[in-house]
Parts: C-alpha cells; structure tokens; sequence
C-alpha cells in the first residue's frame, strides 16, 4: 500500500487506518446495492462517499508529509504522489457507474451495457 511506499515518514497508525477506509467504502458501497428503498440506498452511498473524501484528504496529508511539506495534490513529481493520484482516480468510476447500474438508481438498464462497463473497470 502506499503507506508501506511511504516508509518511516507516514505514522505508523495510518498502516490500519486507510485500508479499513477502503474496507468500510466498499461494504457501505455493498449495503447500497442491498437495501430496499431509495433513500437507504442514498444514505449508504453518501457515507461511502464521505469516508472516500476522507481518505482523500489523508492522502493528501501522505503527500505532504513523504515530501516533508515540498509536495501536494496538485503539485509536485515524485513517484509516490503519482501513485496516490493513480489510486484515487481508479476509485471515481466505480461509484459513478454504481449509480447508473440497476444496482444503484437504475439509470442505465440495458444488460449488456452494464456488464460491459463492470467489466470494463474491472
């Protein structure tokens, strides 16, 4: 993971802390496909969407603190921000297309169309 990547200058704690942010993003990503109205499914989809924002943001502070403040989101060329800004942007399509899917609101529901995209991110 990139905390691992990060070495000695990310706290040790955050070893635990963003992969159970990915644990938690996904099972609350997995309550929405399974709760039975709208709103249910609204309310688990904007806690992973939250909890996604947050780990963002502690990816963020990785960045600044690997670089010893040199670097940041926006800014900067090293190996390990290029890797956080690869894991972040693998993340967006997946709940943007949840939302199409029947899975999610039903926007989208044509068969074909969404296996083709699951699979597609996948």
């Amino acid at each position: 993971t990139l905390v691992l990547m990060g070495g000695a200058k990310i706290p040790e704690y955050r070893r635990y802390v963003m992969p159970l942010f990915s644990v938690v993003i996904l099972t609350f990503g997995f309550s929405s496909t399974i709760m039975p109205n709208i709103p249910l499914k609204l309310l688990c989809y904007a806690c992973g969407v939250l909890l996604f924002c947050t780990m963002v943001f502690f990816n963020r502070v990785q960045i600044i603190e690997y670089s010893s403040g040199y670097e940041g989101l926006l800014s900067g060329d090293s190996e390990f921000r290029k890797a956080t800004l690869l894991l972040i942007s693998t993340w967006f399509p997946f709940p943007a297309w949840f939302v199409m899917s029947p899975e999610g609101f039903g926007i989208i529901d044509n068969v074909l169309i969404i296996q083709v995209g699951w699979a597609f991110l996948n």
